[in-house]
């Protein structure tokens, strides 16, 4: 029987099914994706349909290809980052030593819809946010020409968007 080229991939599949969910097959590098039993722990009790995700997907940096954000464990020492694969690379946007503490085992994710996003600055808030709003370099208002990211933490949502200018990612802090 010849070999087939399919034949091999059917079988990487069955071995992918068999051993895990296609999570567990991507490298993310120094970082994994959750397990079904962290992310159920994370959810708790609540209804995964009412809960905002650890994962989404979209075109995030406009190349024609899906990318993909997620809550990551760091392989490490198990404390938790967001980051965003590319395919091509893996970005990080919340790294637990910089912030002193890791993400939050409650949080989630949302999906960041291509439109004009008000900020704490916005105009009914920048007299109330004080020194933060001061500065001139923190907008009022981001235009998503693209899908961005929403990350969600206790009363906290912060917009993670691509920059085509710098090629990384920004964020702002939005209106809760």
């Amino acid at each position: 029987m010849p070999f087939r080229p399919a034949t091999l991939r059917n079988l990487a599949c069955t071995i992918l099914i068999a051993t895990g969910s296609p999570a567990l097959a991507q490298d993310y590098g120094e970082w994994r994706a959750l397990t079904e039993a962290e992310d159920q722990a994370r959810i708790g009790d609540t209804a995964a349909e009412s809960i905002d995700p650890s994962t989404i997907e979209a075109d995030f940096d406009g190349d024609g290809r899906t990318d993909k954000a997620l809550i990551a464990v760091r392989k490490a020492d198990g404390t938790r980052d967001l980051i965003v694969d590319l395919g091509r690379s893996v970005h990080v946007l919340i790294r637990s030593e910089e912030r002193g503490m890791s993400v939050d085992p409650e949080a989630g994710l949302g999906l960041a819809k291509p439109r004009r996003w008000d900020t704490i600055c916005g105009k009914a808030l920048r007299k109330l946010q004080g020194g933060l709003c001061e500065s001139e370099r923190y907008p009022a208002s981001v235009t998503l020409k693209l899908p961005g990211i929403l990350y969600i933490e206790n009363g906290l949502t912060q917009l993670y968007y691509w920059d085509r200018k710098k090629k990384a990612f920004d964020s702002v802090v939005l209106v809760n």
